[in-house]
């Protein structure tokens, strides 16, 4: 988990450094992490040039990182990147974002006349009678449940649990600890509903948006998640559930263990795709531990469309978006980085590809074909 922090704050600053964009307090603390991280430049390089095996790239590339060494230990002095540097510089800051896609940045400044940015983190917990408050990030349920007298006895003498609401807003995540020792880290516009507590024979939680669950292993309750007409059981295990009302498929990503959803068994590496149409399940094998990334900090795409990765930030910076040309809805893109709270910088690393530029006005983006000059 450190060398994974060190190698992703390392991405973000050199992101900072190679535009410009970095304080004094960030120069030092990323001369501080490239000195004691131990990174090995030319296994970045090797991995990064599976477009280019020549050695006098690496060896070029080595020379480029030598040079960024020198100059983020010296304040008050702008670094000039050349186009051949600045290559390198998107490698670096990709790469040790442990990015295995398209390197989006190639040389130029961030555009700096968009201005759309991250929304604060609004994240409410319902109690069941009504009443809201707002949380922090993070919410241990536990520590909260302990508070609330014990469950009304029914009629029928049996304890009943009540059901609590946790909402997240567009921009945020927010991570909940259930009584049971399951974790989920909710993505924006997610509601998850759970009970007080789980009875001695099964565990259960609705969810509509998108959650990435780490199961508490317990051999005698099965967990349940249901999602609109899916429905996911498992034991102990992490995976990826997406169920937007306003998506006509439910996703569920198995990363490590075994789940079922609604009678498809799945492996590890695993997703099933579920049609609310047809009410039918496909299954496709994928690397889910970019699902495990995400939940750490990242923004990834695998071969996504740009309709569905616009669709994705529009949830995180709460834009509404449309296509100058409804063609380019369709082009892939393959690419990794840290989350960022600007959606300025985003723009720009898109737009350095030629395929795409971005106009903004307002909360409105307006997707246009681009000018095929950024070489």
């Amino acid at each position: 988990m450190r060398r994974y922090y060190e190698s992703t704050r390392i991405a973000q600053l050199l992101a900072k450094f190679a535009t410009k964009n970095i304080s004094e307090s960030e120069r030092q603390e990323l001369t501080s992490l490239v000195k004691e991280s131990g990174i090995s430049i030319e296994d970045i390089l090797k991995k990064a040039a599976y477009h280019s095996e020549d050695d006098s790239e690496i060896e070029a590339g080595k020379k480029v990182w030598a040079a960024v060494e020198r100059e983020i230990s010296r304040p008050n002095r702008l670094f000039l990147f050349r186009k051949r540097v600045m290559r390198y510089a998107a490698i670096f800051i990709f790469v040790l974002a442990l990015t295995a896609g398209v390197f989006l940045l190639r040389t130029g400044d961030v555009a700096t006349d968009k201005s759309i940015t991250l929304l604060a983190n609004e994240t409410v917990l319902e109690y069941p009678s009504g009443e809201r408050v707002l949380l922090n990030d993070k919410t241990d349920m536990t520590a909260i449940l302990r508070q609330i007298p014990a469950p009304n006895e029914a009629v029928t003498g049996k304890a009943v649990a009540d059901i609590y609401k946790i909402k997240v807003s567009y921009g945020s995540t927010h991570t909940v600890t259930l009584e049971d020792g399951t974790t989920i880290i909710l993505y924006p516009e997610s509601e998850l509903q759970f009970p007080s507590f789980f009875s001695p024979s099964e565990r259960s939680v609705t969810l509509v948006g998108e959650g990435y669950f780490d199961v508490h292993k317990d051999a005698s309750r099965p967990f349940t998640v249901r999602a609109g007409d899916a429905s996911v059981v498992v034991l102990g295990t992490s995976f990826n559930i997406r169920a937007y009302n306003n998506e006509s498929t439910t996703e569920t990503v198995l990363v490590t263990g075994k789940v079922v959803m609604n009678q498809t068994e799945l492996e590890p590496n695993q997703m099933a795709i579920f049609n609310r149409g047809d009410r039918q399940v496909r299954v496709q094998n994928m690397d889910a531990s970019i699902y495990r990334e995400r939940a750490l900090g990242m923004f990834i795409f695998e071969n996504r469309s740009l309709d569905e990765i616009m669709h994705e930030f529009s949830l995180w910076f709460g834009f509404e978006y449309s296509f100058d040309d409804s063609i380019l809805k369709d082009k892939m893109f393959r690419f990794k980085l840290p989350r960022t709270d600007d959606f300025n910088y985003l723009m720009s690393l898109m737009e350095k590809t030629g395929e795409l530029r971005f106009e903004v006005s307002g909360k409105h983006v307006t997707i246009l074909p681009g000018n095929g000059n950024n070489q």
